[in-house]
């Protein structure tokens, strides 16, 4: 489950959704989850929409 996106706390799928669409294709963010009970942080970058 994500918990955060760029320290922005995330409570439903609208949150990420909204925050992913502030960025543009390229850029990178650090998306926080939990998984198992441990909580981990990963650096991602942000693909395009095939057209």
């Amino acid at each position: 489950m994500i918990t955060a996106f760029n320290g922005i706390a995330i409570t439903d799928a609208t949150d990420l959704t909204a925050q992913v669409r502030v960025l543009p294709a390229g850029a990178t963010a650090q998306v926080t989850y939990q998984r198992d009970g441990k909580s981990s942080t990963v650096t991602v970058t942000l693909g395009a929409l095939a057209s």
